[in-house]
């Protein structure tokens, strides 16, 4: 699945932005207590984090356009996954501008992505000391104190984001999941309906008012804050799942089927929606489809869990194989050979596997000078048999013959590949009045498949 997913305004599955970089998937399980993926609750959506797009402090000198290259280098490196280039980007950028609010909540931002809450807590304090009357900073560390658990301190800076900034409609939100967490339900009704208010088309605020109607037992409102959700954004799928959620308890088990699919076609790699489509086919005493979720299920959560370990060691190339392999197995070919890549470019000399098995996909695409590559760097890397068979084939698609022979040879292959790689090249020398060779070809070929070239050899004898 994805790893860490940069996200948008109000989106819990993180599709795309140029500001936030603190996943709230953690706002999940703090706010409702999910268990695995799916789970018997509806979801709130996200809550939200400040804008790190707007200006810290800007002017127009030389100084302050190189601080703002360094903040916009490191924007592009978070969203391609390189938050330790970011970090440091970050740290120059504000040791040239002390005074860069936007640069302190950015670092704040991954180093709550990072989990390393005490830099976060710092800097998102650096930026409310240097702009204190700025509500999207309050907003920001209130955010982070509240996945972190820390309900009071959230509340006191989202009501002081508030104070600043009477219709900030993501510190009214943020302050209804608050009242979420615990289980305050009507304060988090209230909160939601002032962000609606402040902006009619804030998806989370729908969303999030649905699930607090949902867990208040009111059903009919709560579907009507879906579906008003589904008409601000038609690809909102935590808001398909949390409708599905309430059909499900309604025994409508055909439109949570239905719902259930809308938030696969949109995020295909996200387990909790196969668990609760299953949940609904067996309901519906589809075992067939069931079964085939449930399938589905186990791969995403080996996925997952594939994914985990290559974000606690990006720079181990053996995580990144045998996610390659796992996403191979499932036909995603695109997918594993660019996490064959990123085990080759993390460590080179460690990467046999990911060689040979970009190798083994050039020679299936009879691509045949990439495949010679990889398999000469298999062999660097210290690869034996496996990268000498596999540069044999190479050579035969090539139609070396000798060095084919000479690779397989050296392989210790003796299967009807190697048989019929004899063969051919007899047939050469016999075309060629080599008799001899010929005859030495055409018999190894009988002995390493005799049902193929037995019969044929002992036609041409005299």
């Amino acid at each position: 699945m994805r790893g860490f997913w940069p996200m948008r305004r109000g989106d819990v599955n993180g599709r795309g932005c140029n500001c936030r970089f603190v996943s709230v998937r953690a706002i999940l399980v703090l706010v409702i207590g999910l268990v695995g993926c799916g789970g018997d609750e509806a979801d709130t959506g996200a809550g939200q984090s400040a804008s790190a797009t707007g200006s810290g402090r800007k002017t127009d000198g030389a100084d302050d356009k190189a601080v703002d290259a360094l903040i916009d280098r490191a924007a592009k490196r978070v969203q391609a996954g390189d938050a330790k280039t970011a970090v440091e980007l970050l740290s120059q950028a504000i040791g040239n501008d002390a005074g860069n609010a936007r640069a302190f909540v950015m670092r704040a931002d991954i180093y709550a992505r990072r989990k390393q809450d005490a830099n976060a807590l710092a800097d998102y304090s650096a930026a409310i000391r240097v702009e204190p009357k700025t509500a999207r900073w309050l907003n920001a560390r209130g955010f982070f104190l509240f996945t972190r658990g820390k309900r009071d301190a959230s509340l006191r800076d989202l009501d002081a984001a508030i104070a600043l900034d009477a219709k900030y409609a993501e510190a009214y939100n943020n302050r209804g999941l608050v009242h979420v967490g615990a289980q305050e339900y009507d304060k988090a009704i209230v909160n939601f309906d002032r962000a609606i208010e402040a902006d009619p088309k804030y998806v989370d605020a729908w969303n999030n008012r649905g699930f607090a109607h949902f867990r208040s037992g009111d059903h009919d409102k709560a579907l009507a804050d879906f579906d008003q959700a589904l008409v601000c954004d038609g690809d909102f799928v935590m808001a398909y799942n949390n409708r599905a959620l309430l059909r499900m308890a309604n025994k409508d088990y055909r439109r949570a089927v239905a719902d259930c699919s809308s938030a696969i076609e949109r995020d295909g790699d996200n387990p909790r929606f196969y668990q609760l489509r299953r949940a609904a086919y067996r309901k519906l005493g589809k075992s067939k489809e069931a079964l085939a979720d449930g399938e589905r299920l186990i791969w995403l959560i080996k996925f997952q869990q594939l994914s985990r370990k290559v974000a606690a060691a990006p720079q181990q190339a053996k995580t990144y194989i045998e996610r390659a392999q796992h996403l191979g197995a499932d036909g995603r070919t695109g997918a594993a050979m660019a996490d064959y890549q990123r085990a080759i470019t993390a460590e080179p000399a460690k990467a046999v596997e990911a060689y040979l098995a970009r190798a083994r996909h050039w020679i299936a695409a009879e691509k045949w000078s990439r495949a010679l590559e990889d398999c000469n760097q298999a062999l660097k890397a210290g690869a034996g048999h496996a990268a000498w068979s596999l540069r044999g084939e190479v050579h035969r698609g090539q139609g070396d013959w000798d060095r084919a022979i000479a690779d397989f040879t050296k392989a210790r292959r003796f299967d009807d590949v190697v048989a019929e790689t004899y063969a051919r090249r007899g047939e050469l020398h016999r075309a060629a009045g080599r008799k001899a060779k010929a005859t030495a070809d055409l018999k190894r070929a009988a002995e390493l498949a005799p049902d193929r070239f037995g019969k044929t050899t002992e036609k041409k004898k005299p």
